[in-house]
């Protein structure tokens, strides 16, 4: 009984194949249009290039993880982020990094390489421009502004204290000529290196003051932006493949559906 089962699939199998060769012409045709068409609509296709950009979360909110700013963001809608450069630009994708809680990843997508770039620079000054990471970088560039303002009236300058001294001498000098105080121990060279150390002093507060405001930013890159030098679409290779696949298995069921017609007519 299995062996007139073996026979019996071996048959069919037979047939299967005589079908195949049969309609050898209709399958190789629909292969080769296939193929040759895929090709051409790919080359015909504009390239897609992606550049990619990792971006970090300001200290100044610690509270606002990566994972809680995309859902302030929501769905992102390139007309609203990039007003002026929206159509310059496929597609805008931004998400976490793994096992990060102040980093995202930016990714875009744009026919041209220097599109790219700007339509970062424009996603950077949209994430700054949001209310929650706008005010608390303006709040601590307020602090940082009015502790450098407050620096010169604390500490005086050099300058300035060697005139006071100046000043303070003659009055001293004038008084003990007429007699009117006694003789003092005025040393100037001690006067004038507490002058100098504390316009140093001064001077490295300021210098502390300015580099804290250059470090007060929002969201700021990390490293520099990544751009594919080699389009990331059209996929010729893959669609050719993809193509090739499909018209060989269309081919075939298209092989037995004639002949099934062909049959149903001679009875």
């Amino acid at each position: 009984m299995s062996e007139m089962n073996v026979r019996e699939d071996e048959i069919n199998l037979y047939d299967y194949w005589k079908v195949i060769v049969k309609r050898k012409s209709l399958i190789i045709g629909l292969f080769l249009v296939a193929v040759l068409a895929s090709a051409v609509i790919s080359l015909s296709m504009p390239k897609i290039y992606r550049g990619e950009l990792v971006l970090k979360l300001p200290v100044l909110t610690p509270v606002l993880t990566a994972k809680e700013l995309l859902v302030v963001i929501g769905k992102i809608d390139a007309e609203i982020i990039l007003p002026t450069t929206h159509y310059l630009v496929s597609d805008v994708k931004l998400d976490t990094l793994k096992d990060s809680t102040d980093k995202l990843r930016l990714t875009i997508e744009a026919k041209n390489t220097n599109d790219i770039s700007v339509a970062m620079t424009g996603f950077v000054a949209y994430l700054n421009n949001l209310s929650l990471i706008k005010e608390p970088v303006e709040r601590e560039k307020e602090k940082v502004a009015k502790r450098l303002k407050d620096i010169p009236r604390l500490i005086k300058n050099q300058s300035d204290l060697i005139k006071e001294y100046d000043s303070f001498a003659k009055m001293y000098d004038r008084k003990l000529e007429k007699g009117e105080l006694s003789i003092i121990n005025l040393v100037p060279a001690d006067f004038k290196q507490r002058a100098m150390d504390l316009d140093n002093t001064r001077r490295s507060l300021v210098e502390e003051a300015k580099e804290d405001m250059e470090n007060i930013t929002g969201v700021s890159l990390v490293g520099n932006p990544y751009i594919f030098k080699t389009p990331v679409s059209p996929n010729i290779k893959k669609n050719i493949i993809l193509a090739a696949v499909a018209s060989l298995a269309a081919g075939i069921l298209l092989a037995f559906l004639v002949e099934y017609i062909e049959k149903a007519r001679n009875k």
